[in-house]
C-alpha cells in the first residue's frame, strides 16, 4: 500500500485562537500560532505568531514572523520579521542584517545581533 500526502496538510501546523497551551512545543514544520502559549516554542522551520497569538515564554526558530504578543526571549537563527501589530518584551538574538521591524511595532528589551548565523543558545 502506498502512502499519499496532501499538500494542504503537509508541512503546516496551526494552533487556533480558542486554545491555551501550557508547556513546551517542538515542531519540525512551519507553524502558525493564533492561541495563547504559556511556555516555550521551538521550530525548525518558520514560526508565525498571528495578531491573536500570545506567547509567554522563549521562542527559538530559524525564521520567525511576529504580528502578536511575545513576552519572553527569542533566539532566531536566520530572519526575524516584526509586523506593525507586534508587541515584544524580552531579549532578542538575531543574525546581523536579518531583522525587519515595521513602523508601529512595539519592542521593549535588548536586541543582540550576531555577525554570523550561528547565534548562541538561550539560557534555560
Amino acid at each position: 500500500m502506498s502512502k499519499q500526502y496532501y499538500s494542504s496538510q503537509e508541512g503546516l501546523g496551526y494552533l487556533g485562537e480558542d486554545l491555551l497551551i501550557q508547556g513546551t512545543i517542538y515542531t519540525e514544520k512551519k507553524i502558525i500560532v493564533s492561541c495563547t502559549v504559556e511556555g516555550s516554542l521551538h521550530g525548525d522551520q518558520e514560526i508565525i505568531v498571528s495578531e491573536t497569538g500570545n506567547i509567554n515564554g522563549k521562542i527559538e526558530g530559524n525564521v520567525v514572523i511576529v504580528a502578536g504578543k511575545i513576552n519572553g526571549d527569542m533566539l532566531v537563527h536566520e530572519r526575524l520579521e516584526v509586523n506593525s501589530t507586534a508587541n515584544l518584551h524580552g531579549e532578542v538574538h538575531v543574525p546581523s542584517g536579518q531583522l525587519l521591524i515595521q513602523e508601529g511595532a512595539y519592542m521593549e528589551g535588548q536586541c543582540i545581533t550576531a555577525k554570523d548565523k550561528h547565534t548562541k543558545q538561550l539560557a534555560p
